[in-house]
């Protein structure tokens, strides 16, 4: 007997169906794969040219003889408008995101409207505008590249390809070009100064050694760890203190910190109150000692100038008491019209030619400095965020054990602690061009955006 046609008719159009959603259904596993793919050359072709600059195996800073600022070369701009433009198709295609993007990132968003406001009374408007408009047009790139990603791991990767391409530039030119990679103060290879080579070698190597630890076949890992040693010989060789002292504490720290969170929650705390009271311990015993002996507990201190740093802190510390909420304008502290800048209207010996100085050596006080106190009471709640959430993430994962989510994890929850302490000692957070400025913008977003489909 014959199967009723009705009950026949169903079955096709069900099976109908099922053939269109399976087709539907590969051609979105089609177009994602290349968003991802798309989203990775974005941010590796970005995170290039902030690592590698737009003047290669230029090691003196150019001054332009006009405004006695540094000399900006123009292309710059053009590359990050041209970054801008090609990082716009992920914005769309990922234009549902947008809104729930909007209301997880609106520290950062309401902070952004803040420096918009500074704008308005800088002593430099066009310096400052440029300088927003660049931050601006770095941020959209963050969001559409992390947005097109759309997994921590694949950011991590990306990063990971960008840093190892600039390891071999740089560890070539050492060992092919040495006379023209070398300085008297120590290797830059093709970066503008050998801090500036310190300071990436100091991110490579974080990035490339958290990433070769979570690789699972044994070429992956003997390729990466290559990569990683390459790079700290580089950190080396550039004698960047800085940068070695932060990679050497760091190393320390991680498998500590790794530890530490895969213990109970009371554990923690435990491990915390015990820190903070063997910290309060020893400062109550240094001030007893001290004036025991009638002795001022800061004689210590009084003869440290952090490398004649303490100077540049003083100077700016005073010109922010000058004007504590509203700043001086967004980017418009240091390499400014010669007319306006405060610094060159002393003589103080970091304000003449021979000492060019473009920066505080500290970013929460350039942070308050150019954007008073609310733009760095944002700031810090904004780091505080990120610091926070990086910590958390990295525990879930560490709970979790999955290998390549922990490595990617312990990046992303380690670097914005490593970026907390580098910006006491040097100026990146929310400086145009800076490498580290960049880097936690990526970093932030990631960590915002991370549970953006979660409840």
């Amino acid at each position: 007997m014959s199967a009723d046609p009705t009950a026949r008719a169903a079955l096709a159009a069900e099976e109908w169906r099922q053939i269109k959603a399976g087709d539907r259904g590969a051609r979105q596993a089609f177009g994602e794969r290349w968003i991802v793919a798309y989203a990775g050359v974005v941010l590796v072709a970005m995170l290039l040219y902030v690592l590698i600059g737009n003047k290669p195996y230029v090691h003196t800073v150019a001054l332009d003889p006009l405004t006695g600022a540094t000399e900006m070369s123009p292309i710059n701009r053009y590359i990050w408008l041209a970054l801008g433009a090609a990082s716009t198709p992920l914005l769309w295609w990922r234009r549902g995101d947008l809104l729930t993007t909007a209301v997880r990132l609106w520290p950062l968003l309401l902070l952004m409207l803040w420096f918009v406001l500074t704008v308005r009374w800088s002593i430099d408007p066009g310096a400052a505008s440029r300088r927003l408009l660049l931050y601006g047009i770095d941020l959209m790139i963050c969001v559409a590249v992390v947005l097109g990603l759309s997994d921590t791991r694949r950011v991590h990767a990306a990063m990971a390809i960008a840093c190892a391409i600039v390891v071999g530039i740089d560890f070539a030119s050492w060992i092919l070009m040495y006379e023209r990679s070398m300085t008297e103060l120590g290797l830059a290879a093709i970066h503008s100064h050998k801090n500036t080579l310190g300071a990436v070698m100091l991110l490579a190597g974080l990035v490339c050694g958290t990433y070769a630890w979570g690789r699972i076949s044994l070429r992956g890992q003997v390729f990466w760890w290559a990569v990683t040693l390459a790079s700290v010989a580089l950190l080396i060789a550039s004698q960047s203190k800085t940068s070695i002292g932060i990679f050497g504490g760091v190393v320390l720290f991680i498998p500590f910190l790794l530890a530490l969170l895969r213990r109970r929650a009371i554990d923690i705390l435990a491990v915390g109150a015990v820190g903070a009271l063997v910290v309060l311990t020893a400062l109550f015993a240094w001030l007893g000692y001290s004036y025991s002996l009638g002795q001022d507990p800061f004689d210590p201190l009084r003869g440290v100038t952090f490398t004649q740093r303490r100077d540049v802190w003083e100077f700016v510390f005073e010109e922010f008491l000058a004007r504590p909420l509203t700043g001086v304008g967004f980017g418009s502290f240091w390499d400014v019209d010669p007319r306006v800048q405060p610094s060159l209207q002393t003589d103080y010996w970091f304000a003449r030619p021979d000492a060019f100085t473009n920066e505080a050596h500290n970013g929460y006080l350039d942070i308050a400095v150019t954007t008073g106190l609310p733009g760095l009471l944002g700031a810090c709640f904004l780091l505080a965020r990120w610091m926070g959430r990086g910590v958390l993430d990295l525990r879930a994962a560490a709970l979790d054990g999955v290998q390549p989510t922990l490595a990617a994890a312990a990046f992303l929850g380690v670097f914005p602690l490593m970026f907390f302490g580098h910006n006491w000692m040097e100026s990146s957070y929310f400086t145009a061009n800076a490498i580290f400025g960049t880097i936690i913008l990526v970093v932030g977003v990631s960590l915002d955006l991370k549970r953006r489909g979660a409840a």
